[in-house]
């Protein structure tokens, strides 16, 4: 069975499949779909949880856990993390055989990244589909973003007005960790409801707030004091580096659009105006992009990229002094072009 983000917990609710396996790599809505096999696990009964890795090294303990059964054991839910390496000779053997024998004792979670072609027709993987479902877990497409918002405003609980999740939608550009973390601000802010775009244009610029925004226009501005300690007061904090990061590659994707079109005559003003760029961010821009070029841009974009390997965990270091390395770099840059 093959099953979307968006169907899952209605099929949830009918029954509890032996196999769930949640592939992709958006990872909050990873996340959520997780939690609500895990949840509806605990209703089942199965409240025994063990986490193994997709390697050769826990091979043998997902053999014998899945060959454990007793009417006195404790029902147990078995996640497999597949993130980091698929599974390999040793594990796929075993997968297989639990495809033509589950048990009613356990049921399997696998954390995996995307399916590509190999996957889908190996023995393993068909062997588990058939007798569970695959989540498969894709980006939401742009013109379904407002809704999911809308949705997600409920969990607070918030009401969004139509043109207020069109406008936060249009803010996160497809970031959905910042619209997880602005609605919870915003319920931090403004718990009444409902909520229209007036009032969220209104907290997304409010820089006592929402300073991860403040951070990134002291950074294009220049002032290197601040955005160092507005970037420690965010660690501090407990921001996510993700967070910060995206924000950084998306001012860059989109100055370095800019710096593309004023190349070929367009104005300032028609490009703040076609980006809906707020009065407050445009000195700063103005600023960056009479010392940075596009090329610029792309050669920090891809700088970000190797940060992006920090935070994975796929490259040594720190990330926060990755973030304050790339922040001097820009800033040294800008003064002294």
């Amino acid at each position: 069975m093959k099953l979307t983000y968006f169907q899952l917990e209605a099929q949830l609710a009918k029954k509890l499949l032996p196999v769930y396996i949640v592939s992709g790599e958006e990872l909050l809505l990873k996340q959520d779909a997780i939690q609500w096999i895990r949840q509806t696990a605990q209703q089942a009964g199965f409240h025994e949880r063990i986490r193994l890795n997709a390697d050769e090294a826990e091979a043998n303990q997902l053999y014998t856990l899945l060959h454990s059964s007793s009417l006195l054991a404790e029902k147990q839910l078995i996640e497999l993390d597949c993130r980091q390496a698929n599974p390999n000779k040793t594990l796929t053997p075993i997968l297989q055989e639990y495809g033509s024998h589950p048990s009613p004792h356990h049921l399997l979670l696998i954390d995996i990244g995307k399916i590509d072609d190999k996957i889908a027709k190996s023995a393993w993987y068909t062997a588990l589909e058939k007798i569970g479902a695959n989540v498969a877990i894709w980006p939401i497409p742009r013109e379904q973003l407002p809704t999911w918002i809308t949705q997600r405003a409920k969990k607070y609980p918030l009401t969004l007005k139509p043109d207020a999740a069109h406008l936060l939608a249009e803010y996160v550009e497809g970031n959905l960790i910042a619209a997880a973390n602005a609605l919870e601000k915003i319920y931090l802010l403004a718990p009444t409801s409902p909520i229209d775009a007036s009032l969220i244009q209104t907290l997304l610029t409010d820089e006592s707030h929402f300073t991860v925004f403040d951070f990134i226009e002291n950074m294009l501005a220049g002032d290197l004091t601040r955005t160092l300690h507005i970037l420690e007061n965010l660690r501090a904090e407990g921001t996510e580096p993700v967070l910060v990061l995206w924000a950084i590659t998306r001012e860059l994707r989109l100055l370095a659009e800019m710096a593309e079109q004023l190349k070929q005559g367009a104005t300032y003003e028609a490009l703040f105006q076609k980006q809906r760029i707020f009065a407050r961010r445009q000195t700063a821009m103005r600023r960056f992009l009479t010392h940075f070029s596009a090329t610029d841009c792309w050669q920090y974009l891809t700088r970000a990229a190797d940060i992006d390997r920090v935070i994975k965990g796929v490259a040594p270091g720190d990330v926060w002094d990755s973030l304050r390395m790339f922040c001097l770099g820009i800033i040294y840059n800008k003064n002294n072009s």
